[in-house]
């Protein structure tokens, strides 16, 4: 099922993925080019999990949706994790429906950080990025054309924090709050033990593994985390995922333990790629390749520095700092 405008385009594309939840496909302008925003029926009016980006092309789809299948009312609004194609329409739906935000602070924090609002706070990330490897043109850009403008979000008024074990009746679902760190600080998901269903943000996609990256805010420890939030998850009656990005997915209960072991293998191939002293960029290079768009770039970086973090703490790295420089290089053993 999809709205359409007079013209006989599709205006939002929106399907049920299970008994009384719908999913929207919202457009992304950077990276993947959609995220999922899910509907989930209550007795009177709808629970959103996830907001989609802010920008114009979703705000119409919301709009669109208020006068179909939204027309009675949105009553809850979850949101799984500061980036901004989740979080990013966040306040503007609080003001539009009156609905209350459910979101972690310690994302509300992350969300506000990313947006480097003040000098402080840009000096801090220029000294991060700048003594693991990046060049200063590089980080000039990223600041410029992705914190300051696709990373920035407006923050709800308020907002109310669930806590891990809260239990959210949604009409005929009964969803466990669930909260996970690794690919951001403090990430809500939702899991109805007696359906089997999840919805994941971006905790546990099904092609791809999501971003576990080592920010100057955030999330301290993400890989640790990461592995942590998996072991959680296998352990639950998870049969049907409804995750931030690509198709909802059944699953046997074998993704989690395939997302531990594609890390396990990355942390093998870093080990190997280190051939002498190298700055986190210069092995994130070495291991990802030369990313062409800048925010690829960053990403491999963070990536290559939780990884890193890890191999540290386990002693397979050594790690040299000097007044301007980090650098890494494989312990002999």
């Amino acid at each position: 099922m999809s709205g359409h405008d007079p013209s006989g385009m599709a205006v939002f594309p929106l399907r049920e993925v299970a008994r009384d939840i719908l999913q929207l496909r919202m457009p992304l302008e950077a990276g993947i080019d959609h995220n999922n925003v899910y509907l989930i029926r209550e007795d009177a009016g709808w629970s959103v999990f996830d907001t989609g980006m802010d920008s114009p092309a979703v705000r119409k789809i919301w709009t669109t949706a208020f006068s179909g299948p939204l027309k009675d009312g949105v009553s809850r609004i979850v949101v799984s994790h500061h980036h901004p194609d989740h979080l990013g329409l966040a306040a503007w739906l609080q003001e539009t429906t009156g609905a209350p935000v459910y979101v972690r602070p310690e994302e509300l924090a992350a969300a506000r950080a990313a947006g480097v609002p003040d000098p402080s706070e840009e000096a801090a990330f220029r000294k991060y990025f700048g003594r693991n490897g990046m060049s200063a043109k590089d980080i000039d850009r990223f600041i410029d054309d992705f914190m300051r403008s696709f990373f920035a979000c407006a923050i709800p008024r308020e907002s109310r924090t669930p806590e891990p074990g809260d239990r959210f009746v949604t009409g005929r679902y009964a969803f466990e709050v669930l909260i996970h760190g690794g690919h951001s600080v403090a990430q809500v998901a939702l899991h109805d033990p007696s359906a089997g269903i999840f919805l994941s943000g971006d905790q546990m996609l099904e092609r791809i593994t999501p971003n576990v990256g080592l920010w100057p805010y955030g999330d301290t420890d993400p890989l640790a985390n990461y592995f942590r939030s998996l072991d959680g998850l296998e352990s639950r009656d998870i049969r049907l995922v409804l995750p931030g990005h690509d198709d909802v997915y059944r699953t046997d209960g074998r993704r989690p333990e395939a997302l531990r072991a594609h890390h396990r293998g990355m942390l093998s191939k870093f080990l190997r790629r280190i051939r002498r002293k190298m700055t986190g960029f210069e092995l994130s290079e070495a291991v990802f390749g030369k990313q062409r768009g800048i925010d690829n770039r960053v990403l491999a970086l963070v990536e290559t520095l939780a990884h890193l973090q890890w191999l540290h703490r386990e002693r397979e790295v050594i790690l040299h700092d000097d007044l301007h420089t980090t650098q890494y290089e494989r312990a002999v053993r």
